[in-house]
């Protein structure tokens, strides 16, 4: 490594101050604990690209509506991941963090953005990382105006007894503006730390008292900090054990190096980790199954990662000390595009993950409009900055006005992090905890004591029929798990519908004869007057019926891929066949061959093409003089053949029997040479073909 590269990577050049202070040994602060004494650490996971939210978490309730929106990313119903106590569905590939969301251990903060959102990645990823708004342009980051406001001697006389260890690190990429100061970098970079090495020549020049003499001093002053720096990280990692396996992947290895590092004692208070490819405007999905693809891919690295690391921490007692949080510059569009994938949207959900976090879902799901339009956007429930100020305080320790100067302004905090003692996690705090041994998940009131409660997923409602547009007769389904109660349930509806129906020990109910429209579902059991659940669901239009043909083996078979119904019907030629699957295949007639394909709603629209499946025709001898012989295939009694030059005139036209061997002579003597078109067509062939006249 050459002494230009190791500044460039190590020691973030663009940050040159235009006068520094001397570089003497400067009174330190003790505004942030020593960095040789164990703290607080939080874990940044950076998802460069604009991570997919509905892909990632999807609002089940609003399921009906989405597979109509954007019908070429979404996963089957019952490939998503129940989140429980929730309306939520995870992606299959994120079953650990469902698991700490389970176990309180994961936060999830639904549709985080901000206000007048920007679709430039480059933009974007600038407001995320320096912590601004849309059009609050800054040249340093929100993270390095923490670190610098808790360290304003940083770079002079770092490292130090004091701070012996790099205040952050960067894994996974270059340097980003989130640790961009006012003064410096304030984070180091790194790809392996087993594979740092000193530079071989130290610094230990004299430059005069000028501007340009601090930046040359300034640039000696980094490279020492950077070999110092280089040699506790290498010592740290080393050191460090791993008693559960990373993936082997970049997201894995990137979360092996932190981890390595806080076991290994390095003392730093903030790691970015990154993982690319979330700008999935193609291919986010497999089109044989939408369960894999690039989307699943990336979610998985990003869930094993994470679970690994909390795993490897627990093993080693380190797992209190840590929180992460995941950010994207932004989210997807709603809908779909005809690339099996999304484009530039404007929300999506935050992780927030760790022992000490305050685990569940914050925020309402994303409500996706019914007449939804392609141009429309989400609206964001929290800012990004809540999230931000809400991890520096309850976390870090900061002083809320020390937060509000890196912020700009005051941001409403979000609850995060656990802040009181509760004993039996019920979220009501031991001092006020009147019934402070409550079963684990049990509800309960304000004072602690459990009240009479039922698990959502009690509950199960299955839209069994659409109904297209000045109908009634949309169908929905409600099961129920406990059979031991009796249920009553009340439903209201557009144009003044309302009925109420009556379950008695757990009977399946039918809701039969709805309009489009949004309903109001209320479940009651009879003998428990307090309690009352409630489910909005819709009642929609049927998707559109979208058929998709190729013909396969020579074009003598047709492959039709279905999509918008559970049932369809399909009329080849004369005749009909019954559909249940999303493809169909069947072989062709020669000659004309009629599809159509309908399914039970008129409303989804109808499909037809006409493919003619061609016998084959072959000239002989080519190039020729007197007569030209045609075979052609198949039994057809006569035949059109018809001569065209290549510019499209015709020069020949008759109509001539096959004989025996299916062989029609053409005399071709009298035309002069060059290259012509021979074109064939009868009952079952229409095939073309050059020959040459000599």
């Amino acid at each position: 490594m050459n002494r230009r590269n190791f500044l460039h990577n190590m020691a973030h050049l663009a940050a040159i101050p235009s006068f520094l202070p001397g570089l003497g040994q400067l009174e330190l602060s003790n505004l942030l604990s020593s960095t040789a004494e164990a703290g607080k650490i939080l874990v940044i996971v950076r998802l460069n690209g604009g991570n997919d939210g509905l892909n990632t978490l999807m609002p089940m309730e609003q399921y009906g509506l989405l597979k109509t929106i954007r019908p070429s990313v979404i996963l089957p119903e019952n490939k998503y991941l129940p989140v429980e106590g929730t309306s939520l569905g995870f992606h299959p590939s994120m079953a650990g963090m469902n698991t700490l969301l389970s176990e309180k251990r994961l936060a999830v903060v639904q549709s985080v953005g901000y206000t007048k959102p920007n679709f430039s990645h480059f933009r974007s990823t600038d407001i995320w990382m320096s912590g601004t708004d849309t059009d609050q342009y800054v040249s340093s980051g929100w993270m390095a105006r923490y670190l610098e406001n808790q360290h304003p001697n940083y770079p002079n006389s770092y490292p130090n007894p004091q701070y012996p260890h790099p205040l952050s690190i960067e894994l996974g990429g270059e340097s980003s503006l989130l640790f961009q100061g006012q003064n410096a970098f304030t984070s180091l970079v790194y790809s392996n730390p087993d594979q740092f090495y000193s530079l071989m020549n130290p610094f230990v020049n004299s430059y005069p008292a000028t501007i340009q003499g601090s930046r040359l001093a300034y640039l000696q002053l980094i490279g020492k900090q950077s070999q110092v720096y280089g040699s506790v990280v290498q010592s740290a990692y080393r050191s460090a054990s791993t008693p559960f396996a990373f993936a082997e992947n970049d997201l894995g290895n990137q979360f092996k190096i932190v981890q390595k590092l806080i076991s290994g004692g390095l003392q730093t208070r903030v790691y970015m980790v990154q993982l690319t490819g979330f700008d999935t405007h193609s291919k986010q999905v497999d089109l044989q199954d939408s369960t894999k693809g690039q989307h699943a891919y990336l979610l998985k690295q990003v869930n094993d990662a994470i679970v690994t690391f909390m795993k490897n921490l627990d093993a080693q007692n380190l797992g209190d000390r840590v929180v992460g949080v995941t950010l994207s510059e932004f989210g997807r569009t709603v809908h779909s595009n005809g690339s099996t994938g999304t484009d530039h949207g404007t929300v999506a959900p935050m992780f927030v993950f760790g022992n000490s976090v305050k685990g569940g879902v914050i925020g309402a799901n994303p409500q996706i409009p019914l007449d939804y339009k392609t141009s429309d956007e989400l609206t964001a429930n929290y800012d990004f900055r809540q999230v931000y100020g809400s991890l520096l305080n309850q976390w870090l320790g900061n002083d809320p006005t020390a937060t509000n100067q890196v912020l700009f302004r005051e941001f409403p905090k979000v609850p995060l992090i656990k802040l009181f003692n509760d004993s039996d996690g019920d979220g009501v705090p031991d001092a006020l905890d009147l019934c402070p041994a409550t079963p684990i998940g049990a509800k309960v009131d304000i004072n602690g004591c459990e009240v009479f409660s039922m698990p959502v997923n009690n509950y199960a409602l299955q839209m069994l029929a659409t109904t297209c547009p000045g109908m009634s007769n949309g169908t929905m389904k409600i099961d129920f798990s406990d059979k031991k109660y009796n249920y009553v349930l009340d439903v209201k509806g557009p144009s003044n519908f309302a009925q109420t129906l009556k379950s008695s020990a757990g009977a399946s109910q039918l809701l039969e004869k709805l309009a489009i429209g949004n309903y109001q579902l209320t479940i009651s059991i009879e003998g428990q007057k307090t309690y009352a659940q409630r489910f909005d669901f819709q009642i929609t239009e049927p998707a559109s019926l979208i058929v998709q043909s190729v013909l396969r083996a020579d074009n003598s078979i047709v492959e039709l891929a279905l999509s918008g119904a559970k049932q369809y019907y399909i009329q080849l030629n004369q005749k009909i066949f019954e559909v249940t699957s999303d493809t169909w295949t069947a072989a062709l007639d020669k000659g004309p061959n009629l599809i159509k394909v309908w399914t039970d709603h008129a409303c989804q629209g109808n499909f037809y093409k006409e493919i003619f499946q061609s016998e084959q025709i072959r000239c002989f001898p080519n190039p020729c003089e007197n007569d030209l012989n045609i075979f052609v295939g198949g039994q057809d009694q006569e035949v059109q053949v018809t001569l065209f030059h290549l510019n499209g005139t015709k020069v020949i036209s008759t109509h001539h029997q096959p004989d025996a061997n299916r062989i029609v002579k053409l005399a071709v003597g009298g035309l002069s040479s060059g290259i012509y078109l021979v074109h064939v067509l009868g009952n079952t062939v229409n095939q073309q073909a050059k020959i040459v006249k000599k």
